[in-house]
This record gives C-alpha cells, structure tokens and sequence, in this order.
C-alpha cells in the first residue's frame, strides 16, 4: 500500500513540476477575419491572430504578405509589410496569451481586388521577438473576393 501511495505522489509531484511547453519561441495561429469576404464597397478588413510566448518578450515586428490565387503562377516575389508591435514590456519574464488585431484599410487591399471570378486570397503571418527569435510562418485560411454581396 505504501508503494502504491508513494508512486502516486510521485506521479503527481511529476505532473505539478512539468513545465509548460510553449518556450521562447513565439506562436502565432490564425483566429478570425473581420468579414467573410472582400467586395467593390468594403473599407476595413480586420485580421486577429493569436500569439503565445514565453518569455513575454513579442515586441518587435510581426510581418504579413498577401497571396492572392490569381497571380500565384505569375508572381514568385513574396511582398512583406512590417509592423511594430505594441510596447508591452510589463509582461517581459512573463508568459503571454495575446490577440493582434490588424486592421487592413482600403488602401491596403484595394489594389489586390480584381473582377475575376473565384478570385481568393489569403496571408501569410510571422512573428519575430525581442530576442530574434521567430515563429513559424503562418498561412491563414482563404478569403473570397465578391463582385457583390
């Protein structure tokens, strides 16, 4: 009875102690579109990622390229845009559970819009940390551009 007893603390003690998996490399998933689609009148376009870290430190860059299906045979050129990632040094040491809201203006979507039927595209996401650290870069599911709703 003692041994039994003594192999379930352990096997507990285990479990409590066993750290959590997640390290200093960033991880980013895909978490939702603001719109199901992009059409003639649409103004914004609202991605939101999911990131964990940590080590807390995600406040460098996070960079997005759209790709859309109509140009993938054409263009081998991947265009990147980098953004600045807000100053959330408070959780530096700290493990971070965060959502990155990226609003697309019109401007930012406009030129990628074309009348061609089927037409979708989708972006690609990284993120890189304080410490140089990057994530895996991340394809988000596809979106559909629509001639009308």
């Amino acid at each position: 009875m003692k041994k039994i007893l003594f192999l379930i603390l352990a096997a507990g003690l285990f479990y409590a102690c066993k750290k959590d998996k997640i390290g200093t490399k960033p991880l980013l998933s895909f978490k939702s579109y603001s719109e199901d689609s992009i059409t003639p009148t649409t103004k914004t376009f609202v991605l939101t990622m999911r990131v964990e870290d940590g080590d807390g430190d995600i406040e460098d860059s996070i960079a997005v390229a759209m790709f859309k299906d109509s140009q993938q045979a054409t263009s081998h050129d991947t265009i990147w845009t980098f953004y600045k990632m807000p100053n959330i040094g408070q959780n530096r040491g700290n493990k971070v559970k965060a959502d990155v809201i990226m609003p697309f203006q019109e401007i930012d979507f406009a030129a990628a819009y074309n009348p061609v039927p089927n037409d979708s595209a989708h972006y690609i996401v990284f993120l890189r940390d304080n410490a140089g650290n990057f994530s895996d870069t991340i394809p988000t599911p596809k979106f559909p551009f629509r001639r009308n709703r």
